[in-house]
């Protein structure tokens, strides 16, 4: 994993899946800049790639700008929208 990923999972914030509030989220939306648990990461990929991107924290590549993606967004800027 990277070490700009799991420094952005270990914000308190970012300890939850941010939909549903589930414990240890390991996947992402790059696209909403929000991490998400199993289920929730399921429903994200359902929607397809033209509404939510979504990746393994721990066993996708990841690059500069998804990282960068992920520090600009976060799961305490998602719930203050939604």
């Amino acid at each position: 994993m990277d070490p700009r990923l799991k420094a952005l999972l270990a914000l308190p914030e970012n300890k939850r899946c941010a939909d549903c509030w589930g414990q240890q989220p390991r996947f992402a939306s790059v696209t909403h800049g929000v991490f998400l648990c199993n289920r929730c990461f399921g429903v994200h990929r359902g929607m397809g790639v033209h509404i939510s991107r979504t990746r393994s924290v721990q066993l996708d590549q990841w690059n500069d700008e998804q990282i960068s993606a992920m520090a600009r967004g976060g799961n305490a800027a998602h719930a203050l929208v939604w």
